[in-house]
């Protein structure tokens, strides 16, 4: 008996030239399991990317508004501002806002690294199984193909 991936997948001869098959399939596991972790500790990923971006310094909120991958903004209710994300974090304590910059509170740095923790025990779980060097190969076939497509990183 075969579960409900098994049915949506292409056959097998298929799926081995279906890139964008994989690709989609693995971008939506991925984010998926990334939002779950995320939301059992209170956070949406566009907020934990700022969070990142401020573990560096006081940012502005223009500034950290071109740290958000493009998807990350997006929720299941729509897409929302940076504002509304960094709002967020200033009403649970995890920012402060001073002036024009926001920063990091004791609380939200001690968060961000247990946040942090997690993230990575999800990538190593992601990852079991590949090699460093495959890994490597994966993401430069990726970017490469990503650039053959029109991408350019800025």
């Amino acid at each position: 008996m075969s579960d409900a991936t098994d049915q949506d997948a292409p056959s097998s001869r298929s799926a081995e030239q279906m890139l964008s098959y994989w690709i989609t399939l693995v971008d939506s596991l991925l984010t998926s399991r990334v939002n779950e972790s995320l939301a059992e500790h209170g956070l949406t990923r566009a907020q934990w990317q700022l969070m990142n971006a401020l573990t560096e310094r006081p940012q502005t909120t223009e500034e950290l508004g071109g740290s958000l991958a493009p998807a990350a903004a997006a929720t299941e209710e729509g897409p929302r501002t940076v504002e509304e994300h960094l709002d967020e974090l200033v009403e649970s304590g995890w920012l402060v806002a001073e002036g024009e910059l926001y920063t990091l509170t004791s609380t939200g740095r001690i968060s961000g690294e247990r946040v942090a923790a997690v993230v990575e025990e999800l990538r190593a779980e992601i990852t079991e199984g590949i090699s460093e060097d495959e890994y490597r190969v994966v993401v430069g076939s990726l970017r490469t193909m990503a650039g053959n497509l029109g991408w350019s990183h800025a």
